[in-house]
């Protein structure tokens, strides 16, 4: 199978370092399905798509081959890996590094850093539903707000690089009914956190990623079908 003019949706670079911009459109489109499991990666094709040279294309493949979204064969050709159960396995393992984040932070964090977690999520719920970007940056900030409570500087670079595995990777856009579910989930970690209930806090962070997998299983096969979300 090859990659044609007619093939998945890819965005022209813009204003990005463009291997990032490459390397973020072929991930998601290889994630979400839209460019399916033996599918020959081919530079020139790609870099035609996308509107940038042949070598942004090529460190963008050897990423994605280290990530293990693609596979290199013995004849030196590149193509796409089974991915079905990618999202699923890197989101468990999402699961368990916020896991320990949060333990780590009941242990380590000084007041005020759980103080600001806490101020942090009590804004965003007054903010109301947010547009995708600010749901993004909203998500980012929570997330490695904890990793860096955790005082654990392995940790945070841990989470840091499955956090490119978010929704915003993947081109999901939770509904409002979603985001606010979601948003209830960190209030309740923050809660925990100011509690020092390592427990808790691991108990809500656990329920947070089941539900995170459930919407995105949820958006990937409607967005298969054709259809959207309904904003319920």
């Amino acid at each position: 199978m090859k990659i044609n003019d007619a093939g998945p949706e890819l965005t022209v670079v813009e204003r990005e370092p463009v291997v990032l911009h490459v390397h973020r459109e072929l991930r998601r489109a290889i994630l979400r399905g839209s460019i399916p499991a033996g599918t020959r990666m081919i530079e020139t094709q790609l870099s035609n798509r996308l509107a940038v040279s042949r070598t942004p294309v090529r460190e963008a493949i050897s990423r994605l081959e280290s990530e293990g979204l693609v596979l290199r064969q013995v004849n030196g050709g590149v193509i796409v890996a089974e991915v079905d159960k990618k999202l699923g396995e890197i989101l468990v393992i999402r699961q368990a590094l916020e896991g320990a984040a949060v333990r780590l932070a009941c242990a380590n964090a000084s007041d005020p850093e759980l103080s600001q977690i806490l101020r942090g999520c009590r804004e965003a719920a007054r903010q109301g539903a947010p547009d995708g970007q600010t749901r993004s940056a909203q998500d980012r900030a929570f997330h490695l707000s904890i990793a860096r409570a955790s005082g654990s500087t392995r940790l945070l670079s841990l989470i840091e690089e499955f956090y490119e595995y978010s929704f915003s990777a993947v081109g999901i856009d939770p509904t409002p009914e979603e985001s606010a579910r979601l948003q209830a989930d960190h209030l309740e970690v923050a809660s925990a956190l100011i509690q020092r209930d390592s427990e808790d806090a691991e108990r809500i962070i656990r329920k947070h990623f089941d539900e995170v997998l459930r919407i995105a299983n949820a958006h990937i096969e409607l967005a298969e079908r054709g259809t959207q979300p309904s904003p319920r």
